[in-house]
């Protein structure tokens, strides 16, 4: 357990990029910057109000990815201890306490934007989840892409985001809720399964 620790390097990415999460969300909160937005329908909305709360669950997601990145492939497998089991109770455990943290933070701020953090650092952990399955280390452009994607295209209007902008949308929006799910449980079964998880 301790090698395996000390092999995916938890204390350094994952303990501080727990940390960083937490201080961005609280310091950032409610804040806003000013970004074109392509997909506003109306016709003098050419840029939005975009909460910078958007860009904090990509702390941990980068912080859990290179955290499964690391890795000692011939001690992994020839050893007796169940890896990729011990990968997915990791993967659970951390967007626990991201949850948990989001919504300690709401409760202390008020900010609805912080709750919803902890929401969408699960569904993009869930994309990249899956995208490594497939295309390997590459998979952490894909919520980087999705962020991106909704900031520029997820609009309706100003202030309104189509249902696929998960994670645009209000803390309590349940297709947000299932999709964050659906997505994290999927990204622990194709990493489970994966043959090569790198």
């Amino acid at each position: 357990m301790i090698w395996w620790l000390k092999a995916r390097r938890v204390h350094p990415y994952l303990v501080w990029g727990m940390v960083a999460f937490t201080a961005a969300a609280l310091v950032i909160q409610d804040s806003t910057v000013i970004v074109p937005s392509f997909g506003v329908a109306e016709a003098l909305a050419t840029e939005g109000f975009t909460p910078i709360s958007f860009f904090v669950p990509l702390i941990m997601v980068g912080a859990l990815a290179q955290t499964l990145d690391n890795r000692l492939p011939s001690a992994e497998e020839s050893g007796v201890r169940r890896v990729r089991w011990m990968d997915s109770g990791l993967i659970i455990a951390t967007m626990a306490v991201v949850v948990v943290l989001a919504v300690v933070g709401n409760r202390v701020t008020g900010s609805e934007d912080v709750l919803t953090s902890g929401r969408s650092t699960c569904f993009l952990a869930g994309l990249m989840l899956c995208a490594r399955a497939l295309v390997s280390r590459s998979g952490i452009i894909l919520p980087l892409a999705w962020t991106f994607a909704v900031i520029f295209f997820g609009r309706r209007t100003s202030l309104d985001y189509y249902e696929w902008a998960v994670t645009a949308q209000p803390p309590g929006n349940t297709l947000a809720q299932t999709c964050a799910a659906a997505a994290l449980a999927l990204g622990l079964v194709l990493t489970h399964y994966s043959r090569d998880t790198l």
